[in-house]
């Protein structure tokens, strides 16, 4: 690999925030951490911290689907526009297992497979989702990495992510509830393991096996979850309904993970810059909280857009992400009935005016995002609901369809508002997620009619269903997965720019989940390559744009652009060299 794919090692001093005290911010200083911690080796680290050290499972033999002919891909700084490095400690992991990713993927199981699967993945959480990393933990230990402390020998090594023990012949999520545990498992290993060992995992997962060729930049998304999953915004994590110990987890503030994310970025320059989480909810309560307590009180939170604004202007972020079907709509939420949001909000005191309160919240947002150029990655696919409601029809709803591209034509037709940039993830579902044309059509119509609309092709299981012999040539799941991107949505001569505005995602970790997940960046890259020819510039072309050039433009990349400088700034502010940004001035065409 050459120097733009290895770990850069960093040897400044970490900007310490010492208490009255003189100690670290938070509950123990840096050294008793790091102490605590070593102490830890003696009963096994690795045991009480199970995904501290992944790293991707032994690669099988598709991953010679890129090989010494493929010189199109070679130098290519390839981007992952949709990933994710979040622990136990950053989502209300149980709650988002049991109430959201189980009933969405285990749809095949019969009734007593499904009780049998909620009860392996209480037992298990109860054991490992209470040992994973707190805020200190982590910040104390990257402080050290900062500071050129070596890494600590209790936390050094790569054990391997478990590997399926059967072939790739079907998703993980079929009704064999024995690969249903083992995909959890996966999953819930990651959910307990440090943030920046997770981004070693990340990174190694999506390497390839040729010199100069890999993902250069990972863009790694924080999601805000706990006022939608009943966790709250200041409150513990309650799995209280699922008997486990876990309890005990509290969420780590928005803010708080801004600052362990800016410590990675710092340990891996030019490798990682982040997509910061946005919760309306979260700025409601927050806005409410503040007015309550007046704004010189120093009861005063930073509000859920404050957060946002300073990752995006001061900590090297890139992008803000958004989940509505956690249960909001991007826009047009005053319209809803009362009934139409989760019985919590009942107790809160701006219930009455909740949906205004939560439009007004994302207008700020959105204004903010087109001011500085920054983009947004809204969840894209009828899937990861957190609730549902029944409409004055007597018909159910869930919270998924809030997600509809359809939703965000609100806001774009909003004065101002039509140059947003905007990546609809998951382009309209894969197969796990129930695909639907109108949603694919829609968004191809919005590509058409506004400037900067993307979509990604992330976490598409079909990309890894076949049993792959090396050759490429099997990979049929892969194939009718991508004939109708050619066929349908690249048609015409509204192709050719549509083309342009695909991006690569891995959706890692959530990935984990598939077999063979540490084959999806060969599988994508050469099947698309294969598959979508015919359009604008050719195969390769249009590879090299999916991978690399067409997120380079929607993130901002390239000299002059405002993150690029943005970004400039931060570099510089923390003594880093910018070389590796000048990879995404060249790509194009």
């Amino acid at each position: 690999m050459s120097a733009d794919f290895e770990e850069l090692s960093v040897g400044f001093e970490p900007r310490p925030r010492m208490n009255a005290d003189n100690s670290l911010s938070g509950l123990l200083d840096r050294r008793a951490l790091l102490g605590g911690l070593t102490a830890m080796a003696g009963a096994g680290l690795a045991a009480a911290f199970p995904g501290s050290a992944l790293a991707a499972g032994d690669p099988n033999a598709c991953r010679s689907m890129i090989g010494p002919k493929d010189t199109w891909i070679r130098g290519l700084p390839v981007i992952d526009a949709h990933c994710h490095i979040f622990n136990a400690r950053d989502i209300p992991a149980i709650h988002f297992i049991t109430k959201v990713f189980v009933p969405q993927y285990a749809v095949n199981l019969s009734a007593a497979n499904k009780r049998r699967l909620a009860s392996e993945i209480s037992d298990f959480a109860s054991q490992a989702l209470g040992r994973t990393p707190s805020f200190e933990q982590e910040r104390a230990v990257l402080e050290a990495r900062l500071a050129g402390e070596p890494e600590l020998a209790a936390l050094a090594g790569s054990p391997a992510l478990p590997k399926f023990a059967r072939g790739s012949d079907r998703s993980s999520f079929g009704a064999d509830v024995a690969d249903n545990i083992t995909a959890v498992r996966n999953l819930i290993a990651i959910l307990t393991g440090f943030r920046h060992k997770n981004f070693e995992a990340l990174s190694a997962t999506n390497a390839l096996s040729r010199p100069d060729t890999g993902v250069a930049l990972f863009t790694p998304a924080m999601v805000d979850m706990d006022f939608w999953l009943g966790a709250g915004g200041e409150s513990e994590s309650s799995v209280g309904d699922l008997g486990t110990d876990a309890s005990s987890l509290r969420q780590n503030a928005p803010a708080r993970q801004v600052e362990l994310m800016e410590m990675i970025q710092r340990l891996y320059p030019g490798r990682c810059h982040g997509f910061v989480s946005f919760c309306p909810w979260r700025q409601v309560d927050d806005l409410h909280h503040n007015a309550t307590v007046g704004e010189g009180s120093g009861r005063r939170r930073q509000t859920a857009l404050e957060t946002v604004q300073d990752a995006i202007l001061n900590r090297g972020f890139l992008g803000v992400k958004l989940y509505p079907p956690m249960g909001f709509a991007p826009l047009g939420n005053a319209a809803l009935p009362p009934g139409a949001f989760p019985d919590a909000l009942a107790d809160t005191p701006y219930a009455r005016d909740f949906g205004t309160l939560l439009d007004e919240a994302l207008l700020g947002l959105y204004r903010f995002c087109v001011t500085n150029d920054v983009p947004v990655m809204a969840h894209g696919a009828p899937s990861n609901g957190a609730g549902a409601f029944t409409n004055s029809a007597g018909r159910k709803m869930d919270y998924a369809l809030r997600a509809h591209p359809e939703g965000w034509r609100k806001v774009l037709e909003q004065p101002g508002l039509s140059a947003l940039k905007l990546n609809f993830a998951h382009f309209g579902g894969s197969r796990d997620t129930g695909e639907r044309p109108e949603w694919r059509a829609t968004i191809g119509a919005m590509m058409d009619a506004y400037p900067n609309i993307y979509t990604d092709l992330s976490h598409y299981p079909e990309m890894l269903m076949d049993s792959y012999t090396g050759t490429g040539q099997r990979c049929s799941a892969a194939a009718r997965a991508l004939d109708p991107i050619r066929k349908e949505f690249l048609k015409s001569e509204a192709g050719v720019k549509r083309a342009r505005r695909m991006l690569y995602g891995s959706d890692w970790s959530m990935l984990s989940k598939e077999f063979y997940y540490a084959d999806y960046l060969p599988v994508v890259a050469h099947m698309y390559r294969r598959k979508i020819y015919g359009v604008g510039q050719g195969a390769e072309k249009n590879a090299q744009a999916f991978l690399s050039y067409n997120a380079a433009e929607f993130l901002g990349l390239r000299a002059g652009e405002k993150a690029r400088t943005r970004l400039e700034a931060w570099y510089a502010r923390h003594g880093l060299d910018p070389a590796p940004l000048r990879r995404f001035d060249a790509v194009g065409g």
